[in-house]
């Protein structure tokens, strides 16, 4: 194992990781102790919440029961039995009004939307006041007292007022309210009704009826605890049609007194999960499957029956342990900055131990893996490296110098090959084309001459035509004696002959030889000089080499774009460059563009010896001669020159 890695395991793992691991088993416990205390407290919450509801539905209870012994309705119970009798007596009217007055008034000191109404043993609305209102008996009757609303005729429903308790508040929906047309009145709660008995004998029922209204005051003033959303759902297994209603809801803004436009049931992706969980469970915790927790507890609010509601409080379980997130954040970076501090100190500590080592060890399988650029540090810690290092560096300075050498060897040894064979090939071009050449070139001539003088005997036309053809293998002869030149020139390789001039008057020289080829192509030509100096070497060759790299760029420009000739020195040398804006070089090309006779032109427009007769005169001159694709477009051709002759290296 690695030096480093020791001094790092007994730094980073023998402190950091136990401390890491001890302060986040703290954060855990601590956050599992902060769950319970949470608990604890909202379950006190909510039992708060249910005591209160159960103190309003005593009293609504006690007061539905305070109020059918009023004197009003005590006197009003023999009318009742009257009417079940189909006997009507005179003061059934007074009596009647009596009631609506009493329940008048009583309605007025008691705040909130309820209803009080008084039954006959049919169940039908003897009387009714409504929010402070008395309502008028419109129906006609068999007994002849008129209902305040229409006839029931449910015998079920008439079975069950008769068999309630005497004496005692019992619960029930009754059916008057499901008739109401009114959209604005809701209620969600079950009604409070005492049976009344005329010597014993069932003759009518009080019926309260309240729409919630201070079970919504009740609410709005309790504690909210962790910013919980307190909701309250009828929990009624026996009535699919009331199970899961929700009276009262923070989340959707719904209360029991509201008329809510949408649907009242518990609707979300748990609903189904979390009643039939609260069946079995009279309180406790339900979680979501998203880690929501929602602490309930049951209230039975009818005594006579096992409808019971739901008080449950939904909190946001990431803000109850946002603090121990941020604490356990904190932790992480901590540990993260200790693995910082520890590999640095690693880093130290092996520094001056094995790095060196190492170090030179790279630079030994890099160098044997091709990378010859490697070099080894010579300061170092003790002397047996250093020396080490020096003889690495030795060895990789000769071996590169070594392959330099054979690779400039091959290099010189396949260019002679090359221009020995054009060279054999020149010579018996030399002989056995140029005579043929000029012997066409003479006919030619001869041709031309006897038409112009003695062609009257052949119409115009033809002899135009004869004329035309004449001048034409004219000159695809004077092409081919063209080519032929190109090819003895290229083949002799002869030595430059060195002189001093300025570079500035030369440059533009050059550029006024190829001005005229850039007007055809309707091409501009820009000169940046920035070297004001002289150059060494063989004027006419280096002018050739240069006019031979304008050609290209101008063929290879398009139309009013802008050929650029750049100069500058550099370290003792004068670098040219020529750019053009044409579509580049595939990297296909650019691999072959040196070989005789290579040419991407159309045939006929280049013999492909150009490049191959620059390279030559810059090699000639102790330089190199570099084409490359430009990043955006174009094509850059680097001319790079010794500014004085290396006439050390030409013996």
């Amino acid at each position: 194992m690695r030096i480093r890695t020791n001094i790092f395991i007994w730094v980073f793992v023998a402190i950091v990781v136990p401390l890491t691991a001890l302060t986040l088993a703290a954060t855990y416990y601590s956050e599992h102790t902060y769950q319970r205390e949470v608990t604890r407290e909202v379950n006190t919450s909510l039992n708060n919440i249910v005591a209160n509801i159960k103190r309003q539905l005593a009293a609504n209870r006690n007061l539905t029961l305070g109020i059918s012994q009023a004197p009003a309705v005590q006197a009003f119970i023999p009318v009742l039995h009257n009417i079940s009798r189909s006997e009507i007596p005179t003061h059934a009217r007074l009596l009647r009004q009596r009631v609506n007055n009493y329940f008048e008034g009583f309605q007025t000191i008691l705040p909130g939307r309820f209803i009080l109404r008084i039954l006959d043993a049919q169940g039908n609305t003897v009387v009714k006041v409504s929010h402070s209102r008395i309502s008028t008996p419109i129906y006609e009757s068999l007994s002849g007292l008129r209902y305040v609303e229409e006839e029931i005729n449910d015998p079920d429903f008439i079975t069950l007022l008769s068999q309630l308790p005497m004496d005692e508040v019992s619960s029930l929906y009754l059916i008057h309210n499901h008739r109401q047309t009114d959209p604005t009145q809701t209620f969600l709660i079950q009604d409070a009704v005492v049976p009344l008995h005329f010597n014993n004998e069932f003759v009518g029922a009080l019926a309260f009826t309240t729409a919630g209204e201070e079970f919504d005051r009740l609410l709005e003033h309790a504690t909210r605890l962790y910013s919980g959303q307190l909701m309250i759902a009828e929990l009624n297994p026996d009535n699919p049609e009331q199970h899961g209603i929700r009276l009262h809801d923070e989340a959707d803004e719904l209360r029991f007194s509201q008329n809510y436009p949408g649907s009242r049931r518990l609707q979300t992706s748990y609903a189904d999960e979390f009643l039939e969980y609260a069946s079995d469970n009279l309180d406790g915790i339900f979680t979501t499957r998203d880690g929501q927790p929602i602490y309930y507890t049951e209230l039975f609010a009818y005594p006579n029956q096992f409808t019971s509601w739901l008080v449950a409080s939904r909190l946001d379980a990431d803000q109850i342990s946002a603090p121990f997130t941020r604490i356990r954040i904190g932790i992480w970076l901590f540990a993260a900055a200790a693995l910082f501090i520890s590999v640095l100190l690693t880093d130290l500590g092996a520094r001056r131990i094995a790095r060196p080592i190492c170090q030179l060890a790279s630079n030994i399988k890099a160098f044997a893996d091709g990378d010859h650029h490697q070099h080894a540090a010579t300061r170092q810690p003790t002397d047996e490296v250093r020396a080490l290092a020096n003889a690495f560096n030795y060895l990789s300075d000769t071996l590169q110098a070594a392959e330099s050498e054979r690779d400039r060897a091959q290099h010189m040894v396949l260019q002679s090959n090359k221009l020995a064979s054009i060279g054999q090939m020149a010579a018996g071009i030399g002989h056995e084309i140029n005579n043929p050449l000029n012997n066409i070139l003479s006919y030619t001539k001869l041709l031309t001459r006897n038409l112009e003088e003695h062609g009257e005997k052949i119409d115009a036309a033809n002899r135009e035509q004869l004329l035309t053809d004449l001048q034409s293998l004219r000159e695809e002869t004077l092409r081919a004696s063209e080519i032929v030149k190109g090819i003895l020139n290229f083949a002799r390789q002869v030595p430059p002959q060195y002189s001093r001039f300025e570079l500035q008057p030369w440059l533009e020289k050059t550029l006024n030889i190829v001005r005229q080829a850039a007007k055809s192509h309707q091409v501009n030509i820009k000169l940046e000089n920035d070297y004001d100096g002289v150059l060494e070497g063989d004027r006419g060759q280096l002018q050739q080499a240069l006019v031979n790299l304008l050609l290209n760029a101008i063929q290879a420009s398009p139309a009013d774009s802008t050929v650029r000739l750049i100069a500058h020195a550099q370290d003792g040398r004068l670098i040219i460059k020529v750019c053009d804006e044409g579509t580049g070089i595939s990297e296909n090309t650019l691999d072959n563009i040196f070989d005789p006779f290579f040419t991407t032109k159309p045939e006929g427009e280049g013999s492909g010896l150009g490049l191959s007769i620059s390279l030559g005169i810059v090699e000639r001159h102790q330089g190199h001669l570099d084409i490359s694709n430009n990043p955006q477009r174009g094509v850059t051709a680097s001319l790079t020159l010794p500014l004085m002759a290396q006439l050390d290296q030409q013996a």
